[in-house]
């Protein structure tokens, strides 16, 4: 985490992501939160209701708050830096729950991702 909710009155939270190849969240949705992405370095293929993009370095994603289904994936074969800002604030939390922590630099086995997990309608 760059900034919790702690630290912002529950604002906001800004969350450092590093995506390894082949790895992204499955189909998900928030209703009550806005969610953006600024991509640092790499590039990661974001898909949703509205379509697939490939966003690459430099690019900036925004998911508004009312519950469009997203998920991406790291298609390519490098590491993809992000920066994922949510508000309010709060999901934060829920990423430490269910999170496994590592190592720095060593990353969990990537899920299985094939077309039923990514299904979105």
């Amino acid at each position: 985490m760059i900034i919790s909710g702690r630290d912002t009155g529950g604002e906001y939270a800004l969350i450092e992501m590093l995506v390894p190849p082949g790895c992204g969240p499955g189909p998900h949705a928030h209703a009550d939160v806005q969610e953006s992405f600024y991509i640092v370095d790499g590039e990661v293929e974001f898909t949703t209701e509205q379509g697939t993009y490939v966003a690459k370095a430099g690019t900036f994603v925004n998911i508004p708050k009312g519950g469009l289904v997203h998920f991406f994936k790291n298609r390519s074969n490098t590491l993809v830096h992000l920066l994922c800002t949510v508000m309010p604030a709060g999901m934060e939390d829920f990423f430490l729950e269910v999170g496994q922590p590592v190592e720095a630099g060593h990353f969990l086995p990537p899920p299985v991702m094939d077309a039923e997990a990514t299904k979105i309608w």
